[in-house]
């Protein structure tokens, strides 16, 4: 068949589709928090990866505060996934994610954020000073608040209070009587502090 100069045949349509079907990556998966995107410390936060009606992809690969994604789940029949995912750090934190189609293609990158609360807002581990091991049996106060604890024999102890100056105070009766104190600025994202008592001047050398 002559062609008149100038003129480019074009393939049949049949054959654009399935050259665009091979070449386009999935869409990119759209990342949810079905539990909110607010989760206490210490607590697990579920996570909700959508193939956002694509139905070539068969699995999301995702990261937590990491774009390297090395946890993969597959897509269930209405085109999701979900995981529960264990938090520990207070404050902000990121999920990426790409969707896999059945020819490992890949979809652009997805980001969302959710944050980890504080269930406290001082923590820490009574130490005696010269030895440095957890002092059991301290009472441990905190000023002004008026909090008052006990301590155990790891020495922990753990105060819920407002944000502002306040001065925490550790007693132990002994032997040996140890004591010691610490002004702290407290400011509503969590404190962890190791308070250190001393031996009073009257019992120095008893143990």
């Amino acid at each position: 068949m002559m062609l008149a100069a100038g003129v480019i045949l074009a393939p049949p349509a049949s054959a654009l589709a399935a050259r665009s079907a091979q070449t386009t990556a999935p869409l990119q998966p759209v990342i949810s928090f079905p539990g909110g995107s607010s989760v206490p410390e210490g607590g697990r936060i579920a996570i909700r990866f959508d193939a956002d009606g694509d139905t070539t992809v068969t699995r999301f690969r995702y990261g937590v505060n990491s774009t390297h994604l090395a946890s993969e789940v597959p897509v269930g029949p209405d085109g999701t996934a979900s995981v529960l995912v264990d938090v520990s750090r207070p404050g902000e934190h990121s999920v990426h994610a790409i969707a896999v189609d059945g020819d490992n293609r890949l979809s652009g990158l997805s980001a969302a954020r959710f944050m980890v609360t504080v269930v406290w807002d001082l923590r820490g581990w009574v130490l005696d000073s010269t030895t440095f091991l957890p002092v059991s049996g301290a009472i441990i106060r905190l000023e002004p608040s008026g909090g008052e604890v006990v301590t155990g024999a790891d020495g922990y102890f753990q105060f819920d209070v407002e944000p502002g100056v306040h001065t925490l105070s550790g007693l132990h009766a002994g032997p040996p009587s140890l004591s010691g104190s610490q002004q702290l600025l407290l400011d509503g994202q969590g404190v962890t502090f190791d308070l250190y008592l001393f031996p009073d001047s009257g019992s120095r050398g008893v143990g």
